[in-house]
């Protein structure tokens, strides 16, 4: 399944021989406190390109799952990865959605994810998961404002807790 799609003004694809860390990078070292929840806390002020390179690579080799990237033109606003399906739910999930913080998460993320879950419905998909770290509390009100709902709390592949939220998907 490859997903390509538009969100209004945005782009949405996967992420391509053409799409380098440098694109990126900007992106991810807009969002100081996704980078310091991600690192565990740990005092990591930026990423690296070499960084934003193996975020790339590990969510394009896993199997089932896909790195999007989100542009406005041609300029990357923001990446988002999905495993379709996840092996424990056996629905899709979203991994990491990272945002130009200077675009805005509502800005770009509502059209880009009200999208993404459109094509999912319309591939047959009933529901979609997502699961931000506890510590990132505005990342889990806005995924609630979007209608997710949680359902548990569980440690992710990186030994970080994380609410799990679901949301049924309209066909």
């Amino acid at each position: 399944m490859e997903l390509i799609f538009d969100a209004g003004e945005y782009s949405v694809s996967e992420v391509g021989p053409d799409d380098g860390p440098a694109q990126f990078l900007p992106v991810f070292n807009s969002n100081p406190n996704f980078l310091d929840a991600s690192t565990l806390h740990t005092g990591v002020e930026t990423f690296t390109e070499e960084d934003v390179e193996m975020f790339l690579w590990h969510n394009t080799v896993m199997e089932n799952s896909h790195c999007l990237v989100i542009r406005a033109s041609e300029r990357v606003v923001g990446a988002l990865t999905l495993l379709v399906p996840h092996p424990r739910e056996e629905q899709p999930w979203v991994g990491s959605f990272v945002v130009d913080a200077d675009e805005g998460l509502d800005r770009v993320g509502e059209p880009v994810l009200g999208a993404l879950e459109r094509t999912l419905a319309g591939s047959g998909w009933t529901s979609v998961f997502v699961g931000p770290m506890v510590s990132q509390q505005e990342s889990i009100a806005w995924w609630r404002k979007q209608g997710y709902r949680p359902i548990e709390l569980r440690l992710d592949n990186d030994k970080r807790e994380v609410e799990v939220h679901r949301k049924e998907l309209c066909g």
